[in-house]
């Protein structure tokens, strides 16, 4: 996978230019973090155990604190066969919201310095109670030898994007159109392949000759369809 030492080469190799390495890797920067906005990368959980008394948690570096999609505590521990603890999904309410909170709602917050929240303050009873949070991730910042978190595929995206700023930098308006029209295209193609990430499936036409009556489909809870195919 290319490293954006190579990324930065092809935009040079593309569009010579002046600027210096660390004025195109901050414009690089910036273009990658601008596609995680606009295409959600969904990172793995993070967790962690509430202590008694603290009600501040951080956050991993990674967390995008407006991409928090779930939180979840735990509502007990193991039980003596082991069987899995039962979880409460907890609500979000902004910390500078005029709502009327009593200190026992139980609710989450983001804190400065990428923390978590929560209400009620954990005590003693609370102490060991696992908290799930499912976030959208940040890029991880770009140097010269990483692989950017971009997908390989499109990370042509980072070196139009960065062609994009130095075009506009030097006020070459027709070269960075070009650009930004570039930039937008493939963008629009990424978008449309990691917003639907699993293909859709047509349904075959049903040739086969049906009888009256009625089945269930896949056990307990599923609905009955009327006139569907019995099986001889």
């Amino acid at each position: 996978m290319p490293l954006v030492s190579s990324l930065l080469n092809t935009v040079d190799i593309t569009y010579r230019n002046s600027y210096s390495q660390a004025q195109k890797l901050e414009w690089m920067n910036e273009t990658q973090k601008q596609i995680f906005k606009l295409v959600r990368h969904e990172a793995k959980p993070h967790t962690f155990m509430t202590v008694s008394n603290y009600s501040l948690y951080p956050l991993p570096d990674d967390c995008d604190p407006y991409g928090i999609k779930q939180v979840v505590i735990a509502n007990q521990g193991y039980d003596s066969l082991n069987n899995k603890i039962n979880y409460t999904e907890l609500t979000f309410v902004s910390l500078e919201s005029d709502r009327n909170i009593g200190s026992g709602d139980r609710f989450y917050s983001v804190a400065e310095n990428n923390k978590i929240f929560l209400n009620p303050l954990p005590n003693a009873n609370d102490e060991g109670r696992v908290v799930y949070v499912y976030y959208n991730k940040r890029p991880t910042n770009l140097t010269l030898n990483v692989v950017p978190d971009l997908e390989e595929d499109f990370q042509e995206l980072l070196v139009l994007g960065t062609l994009e700023r130095i075009a506009r930098a030097r006020g070459e308006y027709d070269d960075k159109n070009v650009f930004a029209n570039d930039f937008q295209e493939l963008l629009k193609e990424y978008q449309k392949q990691y917003r639907q990430p699993y293909p859709e499936y047509s349904t075959p036409k049903d040739m086969l000759p049906r009888r009256r009556g009625h089945f269930y489909v896949g056990g307990r809870g599923r609905r009955p369809y009327t006139d569907g195919l019995i099986p001889d």
